[in-house]
């Protein structure tokens, strides 16, 4: 083979290479996002004090009406749980 042949070849070897390390990456950085963002919104719901199945109703009821006072009164929370 050519001299310019085994170039291209051994560039493009290279470069899947990099590309599977940099693929890699990404699925690390989306996982750890997403850990980041559950961890988040348990944290969230730890604070507000709000059990499964209240946030299971509110997040039902938030598929019809934006929650208000009284949406959330309907599943027994209050705005703050201060």
């Amino acid at each position: 083979m050519s001299e310019k042949l085994d170039k291209l070849r051994a560039s493009l070897e290279k470069e899947k290479e990099r590309r599977i390390k940099i693929n890699n990456r990404i699925e690390s950085l989306e996982r750890r996002i997403q850990e980041a963002e559950a961890a988040e919104v348990n944290e969230m719901v730890r604070t507000a004090k709000v059990t499964p199945e209240q946030l299971a109703a509110l997040l039902r009821q938030s598929t019809n009406t934006t929650p208000n006072p009284a949406a959330l009164s309907a599943v027994g929370l209050s705005l703050l749980h201060n």
